[in-house]
């Protein structure tokens, strides 16, 4: 569950890729839209003129914004064979270290990965956390990707129309524009993520429309599918903010199990 330098190598250097195809394929408008700024706090944000993303710009903008952050949280919610699930996890980019909290019908549950090491809080642990570095104790670890760009970096090359779905819209908080982001899944190398809610890359149907909320700085804010009657909502917060991820104090450790 760690993200790994060598990924935000490989992301950065398609989004280089991306946007120079995105100049010579998107025509005179691409070249000249604004770009937009990297803070939230930035004075000049205000004054920022709205850039209409296209097939060639929307992952090169979107995956740019996100490495930019450094740092976010996005939560996933959908519905599994027994419930309701929510995950919500919170990476820091720069040290890769991260942290996923699941709520899911059976329990909550918690892992951090933090300088290498795994430590899990399940009801196993009855309120502390367990050191299972080696991944050995068989304790549940949600099958989630702690990748924040991975929903973005899917779509390379499979998006083929991007659409305004609306006027401007509250997103948490956020102004965002709302787009119906539509993809040839025969284009996708990896599935749609977490987006693709469950279902595999060669049982998708042959387009699908994803539904992005993106802001005046080209963050994406929200994102969402409803594939094979499967909803999966994703929204993306805290850009850039302080994820406070650490390893567990000794009092919060334990080394016994429920059953064990």
């Amino acid at each position: 569950m760690r993200t790994t330098r060598l990924a935000r190598a490989l992301t950065a250097a398609l989004v280089v890729a991306a946007a120079a195809a995105g100049c010579t394929t998107a025509g005179v408008a691409a070249q000249d839209a604004p770009r937009p700024t990297r803070s939230a706090s930035d004075p000049q944000a205000a004054h920022l003129t709205w850039e209409q993303l296209t097939p060639d710009t929307l992952v090169p903008r979107l995956s740019e914004s996100m490495l930019a952050a450094r740092s976010l949280t996005w939560t996933t919610r959908t519905t599994g064979p027994t419930g309701p699930v929510e995950n919500v996890v919170d990476v820091d980019m720069v040290r890769s270290n991260n942290r996923v909290s699941a709520t899911i019908p059976g329990g909550a549950v918690e892992v951090r990965s933090v300088d290498g090491r795994r430590f899990v809080r399940a009801p196993a642990t009855h309120g502390k956390y367990f050191d299972d570095t080696k991944g050995d104790a068989g304790l549940p670890v949600p099958a989630v990707s702690v990748d924040p760009v991975r929903p973005v970096r899917a779509l390379y090359g499979a998006v083929i129309a991007v659409r305004i779905a609306g006027p401007r819209t509250d997103v948490n908080g956020v102004p965002a524009q709302p787009y119906d982001v539509v993809v040839a899944t025969s284009r996708l190398t990896d599935g749609l993520g977490d987006l693709g809610g469950g279902v595999p890359r060669e049982q998708l149907p042959a387009t699908v429309t994803l539904g992005f909320w993106v802001d005046q700085q080209n963050r994406l804010v929200k994102a969402t599918s409803n594939i094979a009657g499967t909803p999966v909502e994703m929204t993306f917060t805290s850009w850039g903010a302080d994820a406070g991820i650490t390893a567990p104090t000794e009092d919060q450790l334990t080394n016994v199990l429920s059953g064990t």
